[in-house]
């Protein structure tokens, strides 16, 4: 097990520590999957985003993480304390997991859950600590749109059964849209005096390097002038798995010689061995380092989801590296006003993605769009904005 622990305190701009007040702010317990400390194949989780905002109020949380890189040398600056099991738990439990908690619930006030999978460690824990569960996605919502098979028929009523947990156990429940809070609302009316709204905010990191295809070159070798087709995603998710065979066995047959096509995410080289032969030069990186130079290279992003809910992580990316983004109406849910979304259902998104790399988009319009985004993500998901929404969702606990 790694733990580590500091005094608590906040980092200003110029880096410079300073003693918050612990008796005027609640400690807080962050129970969450890993790892918030480095990304998976560049992808950050929602609870960096979290434990960064809490920690910028004066309150670095307690983090209990299922995953992390060992050996953990230092403590982030926005974490108070934080623990890894020795062994990832499976399905989010293990006994040392539960002890965990219990150790670190003596120590705190509540505890922020990320998932509803925790439920029965924290039952185990026999913590009585107030409860926020943030909700990241609604995951019976989510079941609801896969296919009727077997497996996600069974996995429906697991998740049914873990949310309907959580919503009987929880004092707060954040949603990470207005749309997924109607939805929450309607799925267990349980929560209908207790769910409220904390936008994700965007992960994406602008690249230092002055030439954006540098990155993909280095990975592909070479690269030609046509045009970059990026999907990012992390293959476990079934969402994404279903859409990235959709990209290789639809989309990909359509596009012209020039095109290049780069699936990116933990898991997507595993599809390099089916990807099929076609005009257009596919490339399947999975994980890298980086992921936000391989966005910058892209002249267009990709968003071909069938199923999923709430807001989603990648197209925020994309959004954040000022580029336009083809999807599905499913892709979009939640930000459906935001600037650059070209939507169309799945059977007609080739047909938009050809007019997309057909249209010669002058640099000028491209430049103001580009803008138009990014004033959008700061209003609608900027840091400042989350901060006062999780500063409400620890009002509304003091008044439950």
């Amino acid at each position: 097990m790694t733990d580590l622990t500091c005094a608590r305190g906040v980092v200003d701009a110029g880096g410079a520590v300073e003693e918050s007040v612990a008796s005027a702010r609640p400690r807080v317990l962050l129970v969450t999957f890993g790892s918030v400390l480095e990304p998976q194949g560049g992808l950050q989780v929602r609870a960096r985003i979290l434990a960064e905002t809490l920690a910028g109020m004066g309150i670095a949380p307690s983090i209990v993480s299922t995953r992390e890189p060992y050996p953990i040398s230092a403590l982030p600056t926005w974490a108070r304390r934080f623990q890894v099991p020795r062994r990832k738990p499976r399905r989010g439990f293990s006994r040392e997991f539960v002890r965990l908690i219990r150790a670190a619930a003596e120590r705190c006030d509540v505890v922020v859950i990320t998932n509803a999978m925790f439920m029965p460690a924290i039952a185990l824990s026999r913590t009585r600590l107030p409860v926020i569960w943030d909700t990241n996605e609604c995951q019976t919502l989510h079941y609801r749109r896969l296919p009727r098979s077997l497996r996600n028929r069974a996995g429906l009523l697991v998740w049914f059964g873990l949310e309907r947990w959580a919503a009987r156990r929880c004092q707060v429940a954040v949603a990470i849209s207005t749309d997924e809070a109607q939805a929450w609302q309607r799925i267990h009316p349980r929560l209908r005096d207790k769910v409220t709204t904390v936008d994700h905010a965007p992960l994406a990191i602008a690249s230092s390097d002055g030439e954006p295809r540098s990155a993909l070159k280095r990975h592909l070798g070479e690269l030609s002038d046509g045009p970059v087709l990026v999907f990012v995603g992390t293959m476990a998710a079934k969402h994404n798995a279903e859409a990235a065979r959709w990209l290789l066995d639809v989309l990909a047959p359509a596009l012209p010689a020039p095109a290049t096509l780069v699936l990116c995410g933990p898991g997507s080289d595993r599809l390099a061995s089916t990807a099929p032969r076609t005009a257009a030069r596919v490339a399947c990186l999975g994980a890298v380092d980086n992921v936000d130079a391989i966005i910058a290279a892209a002249d267009l992003c990709l968003a071909p989801l069938a199923a999923g809910a709430g807001v989603k992580t990648k197209v925020l990316h994309y959004l954040g590296h000022g580029k336009r983004v083809a999807g599905t109406p499913i892709a979009f849910e939640g930000i459906a006003d935001a600037p650059g979304l070209y939507r169309a259902s799945l059977g007609s998104l080739p047909a938009l993605v050809a007019r997309l790399l057909a249209d010669d988009e002058p640099v000028a319009v491209a430049s103001a769009r580009s803008a138009a985004e990014q004033a959008w993500l700061e209003r609608h998901h900027g840091r400042e904005r989350v901060s006062a929404q999780w500063m409400t969702v620890l009002k509304c606990l003091r008044t439950t």
